[in-house]
């Protein structure tokens, strides 16, 4: 009866929209019956359980003759009564109508059907396109043929229906390149009851190249198909359950179409039947159908597809395809409606056509399967790009099953995870020609295989680390391709081989097992030779520390230097075991170190190593030698705290650089050597232990007896510091001191003529006698004393003079004063006479490069006299200064 009022409501209102045109109203109620009408019964008897109908374009099949002849009777009742209401009162109900005709619509343009008879009539209109339920319809046996560009919101209702064995019941369509889209509808009640048939709730028929959308569709049926559209395709959107699973007549794959897009959302299928061996069947191969010989699932971009079937993917042999975009999620579940037989095949038929699966960038894929994916002969293969997640889990047997002349073949690209198990050796199946290569990875960084001897154990037999490499497959034997970048070994090949479960992942972790030794100590530097396994990703940043105080280690706040490696030329820096070296200056002399390290790759910051001790070594401020003629006394100083330091107390970033330092140790023992020869020989150098002195900077100080004269010696030093070790110092050039005789003589040998000029003759000058100026310059590398020690006649004109030790001479004697002048100091005039042997004159002390000035000058006194030509020798004395 609810259907009954709504038509006669539908006249009202037309009435008020045409008041004048009494016929347009007539014509309409009439054409209700124009129709012919096909009984359920009838439609049943056209098709057996097992035959298809053809869709026909020209028939529209409606409701029983009965009730159309009860509704046109109520229909032309109320018409006349609403005429004479109209009669009575127009305005008013006009104006009452008019918002009544205005609900017939929504905003959005969409026409509201509040039942199958108002959808029946809303479609005789081919610019009706866009219809809203207002109310959950029962479609009941009756045809809804359904043109491009229609769209079927159903607001969240239900929509029940029979179609039996007929394509033209409910709803079908057969218009090539037809687009027609339902949404936010269930079909079906949740009990699986009102969806029966085996043609899909929208029937597609011969038509090419259509496209049914479905968006925020539930299906429910114990009896009954959802899709059917043979030479076109289906649009998931949204969020979509499906559950098609029964054992009656109508209870078949759920779909018959070439092409399966999950365009977005979420689409969940559990599907099973025994009626039927099949998921999908795919049978087109029209030219006009973009998807002809394929049989394809794609899983698009951000979208989810879950199955549970218990039913074969695939029936025939055209080729099948799964594609699950970037960042798609695709479940696949065969073994929880398992019912066993040849249902639990992947594929129904022997396939020829080549097998793709295509798993994009950070896809997540999960097969559960109860016999392994039956390839036979085809190609193709299954590739898995970066960052996918990836189990295959097989119940029973292999991963796959091929004959020998498959080319089908696994190429990993980055993965992230792959998990491939099932409860045959060598896990994967793949059984290819010899030397073909059909198993390739690489990785980002490293990739982890494991293999274990059971799909159930959780800890593997053995794990294997590569980079990238190609194994070529025959059942369970694994072979090295020719020039495979990271080739297994004969050990990891039969892992391999033993396997019932492999899984190769993305393996990438803070770097361990580190290693820190120091090498190439001197007094303010040392070496750090670092060592790592870094994990899957190279470092980014090796940190090296140093601390003064063991108790101050593994933390960065109380280190003394940092030194951080950022740039990685010449050094070993690799995905796993890695080398590196820097050196560290600025350290400070005698010195206990401890020295750490950690390495920071992508995954993050490894541990601190454990902290390695080292001592720098004593450093020589200086040393000096002090030489008498068989003695040397040896001074030095040895450097305490020379070194630099930073303050990290408030991090790396608020670091105080150039801290002086002023934790130098103590040394224990200083040890002087010496040797006539540079090379200081064993047996030919001789030690002294030197005196210590002081806390800091400490000094040191012996003497060296026993020396040899006139001979050059070299020292160096042997010094313990805090390390308890000895250490070789020695200055450079090497500090080097020669001893001396015990006197040096030099012989200057004194001509002069005495004569006295006619014009000095009674004169105060008469008699007056002088020499040039003779320089004497110090040339050695100590001050030297030098003195006047003798003086003797070589002539007889010489042995005819008498020397005077002042200027007191007698006129007309042959007498002579005669006096040596240092620097023509007048004051300080150095007689020389035959006393010198006993009282040497002293000169003076001749510090080194220092130069004195020498010359004579002297009164004869007997001028008058015939010339005389007396020769003298007189003796000097040059020795180190003592004094």
């Amino acid at each position: 009866m609810k259907k009954n009022i709504h038509l006669i409501f539908i006249s009202f209102i037309i009435l008020i929209i045409f008041p004048i045109d009494w016929s347009y109203a007539i014509e309409i109620e009439s054409s209700v019956e124009e129709p012919s009408v096909t009984t359920e019964s009838t439609k049943e008897n056209e098709s057996s359980d097992s035959s298809e109908s053809t869709v026909s374009d020209s028939s529209s099949s409606q409701e029983s003759t009965e009730e159309e002849e009860s509704i046109e009777n109520e229909k032309i009742t109320d018409s006349n009564d609403m005429k004479n209401s109209i009669d009575g009162n127009d305005s008013e109900i006009n104006s009452k109508n008019m918002l009544r005709a205005d609900a017939l619509q929504d905003a959005d343009g969409f026409w509201l059907v509040d039942s199958a008879v108002t959808l029946t009539e809303y479609l005789k209109d081919s610019q009706k396109l866009k219809f809203r339920l207002t109310n959950n319809i029962d479609l009941g046996t009756a045809g809804y043929q359904l043109k491009d560009s229609m769209i079927i919101d159903g607001a969240n209702h239900i929509i029940t229906y029979n179609k039996g064995a007929s394509a033209t019941r409910g709803f079908y369509a057969n218009q090539a390149n037809a687009v027609i889209e339902i949404r936010n509808t269930q079909f079906g009640n949740s009990d699986g009851s009102g969806a029966v048939g085996y043609y899909g709730f929208l029937s597609g028929g011969s038509a090419a190249n259509m496209t049914f959308i479905f968006d925020g569709v539930d299906y429910y049926s114990t009896n009954g198909q959802m899709i059917y559209n043979i030479n076109g395709s289906v649009i998931m959107r949204g969020q979509n359950t499906i559950d098609q699973r029964g054992t009656s007549t109508y209870s078949q794959e759920w779909a018959e179409i070439n092409y399966v897009e999950i365009q977005s959302g979420h689409t969940s299928i559990k599907h099973s039947s025994n009626q039927t061996s099949a998921f999908i069947w795919s049978t087109s191969s029209s030219s006009a159908n973009p998807y002809a010989g394929k049989s394809q699932i794609v899983v698009r971009e951000n979208a989810q597809l879950d199955i549970q079937t218990n039913s074969n993917m695939t029936y025939g042999t055209l080729a099948p395809s799964y594609i699950v975009e970037k960042n798609a999620v695709f479940n696949l579940d065969k073994v929880s409606l398992a019912t066993g037989g040849t249902r639990n095949q992947f594929f129904a038929s022997s396939q020829t056509q080549p097998v793709l699966f295509d798993f994009q960038e950070n896809a997540q894929v999960d097969f559960k399967l109860p016999s392994p994916i039956n390839l036979y002969s085809a190609k193709g293969g299954l590739t898995i790009a970066e960052n996918v997640d990836v189990s295959i889990d097989v119940a029973s047997g292999a991963i796959f099953t091929t004959a020998a002349s498959s080319t089908f073949a696994i190429s990993m690209n980055k993965a992230k995870q792959v998990s491939f198990s099932g409860t045959s050796l060598g896990t994967i199946g793949l059984n290819g020609a010899n030397g073909i290569n059909n198993l390739s990875f690489t990785s980002n960084y490293l990739q982890k295989i494991e293999t274990f001897s059971s799909k159930t154990n959780s800890t593997p037999t053995q794990e294997i680390f590569k980079k990238a490499s190609d194994l070529s497959i025959q059942g369970t034997n694994f072979t090295n391709i020719a020039g495979t970048p990271d080739s297994f070994s004969a050990q990891e090949i039969l892992a391999l081989k033993n396997s019932q479960k492999l899984v190769f992942s993305e393996f990438m972790d803070v770097p361990d097992q580190l290693g820190l030794r120091a090498t190439e100590e001197t007094d303010t530097s040392v070496s750090l030779d670092g060592s790592s396994v870094n994990n899957g990703s190279p470092a980014s940043e090796v940190k090296f520390f140093l601390f003064t105080d063991k108790g101050d280690t593994n933390d960065l706040r109380r280190a003394k230097h940092i030194v951080t490696l950022n740039n990685f030329d010449g050094q070993e820096n690799t995905v796993l075991d890695s080398t590196y070296k820097v050196k560290v200056n600025d350290l400070n002399p005698n010195t206990t170190y401890w020295a750490q390290m950690v390495v920071i790759n992508q995954a993050g910051e490894s541990n601190f190593s454990d902290a390695t001790s080292f001592t720098t070594k004593p450093q020589l401020k200086n040393i000096t030698a002090d030489v008498t003629t068989t003695s040397a006394i040896i001074n030095g100083e040895l450097a305490s705290d020379t070194g630099k330091w930073t303050d990290f107390t408030n991090g790396e970033a608020a670091a105080l650089p150039d801290q002086i330092a002023y934790y130098g140790g103590n040394y224990q023992q200083v040890k002087v050597e010496y040797s006539k020869s540079k090379d200081f020989p064993a047996d030919a150098t001789k030690s002294q232990i030197a005196t210590l002195t002081g806390n800091k900077n400490q000094k040191f100080s012996t003497k060296l007896k026993g020396l040899d004269g006139d001979v050059t010696y070299y020292v160096r030093v042997r010094v313990t510091g805090v390390s308890g070790e000895e250490v070789v110092l020695a200055m450079n050039p090497l500090t080097e001191f020669q001893t001396v005789t015990e006197i040096i003589k030099v012989e200057v040998p004194i001509e002069m003529a005495f004569q006295t000029q006619n014009k000095d003759l009674g004169t105060s000058k008469e008699g007056e006698v002088s020499s040039g100026e003779y320089q004497v310059v110090n040339k050695g590398n100590t001050p030297t004393k030098l003195s006047i020690t003798n003086l003797t006649k070589e002539n007889a004109a010489a042995n005819q003079l008498q020397l005077l030790d002042s200027l007191s001479g007698k006129s007309g004697q042959d007498e002579l004063a005669l006096q040596m002048l240092v620097d023509n100091n007048q004051a300080a005039p150095l007689f020389l006479t035959s006393e010198l042997s006993k009282n040497p004159l002293s000169i003076g002390v001749l510090n080194v490069n220092e130069e004195k000035s020498l010359s004579l000058q002297g009164k004869y006194f007997n001028p008058t006299k015939q010339a005389v030509f007396p020769t003298y020798k007189v003796t000097f004395k040059v020795e180190k200064n003592e004094e």
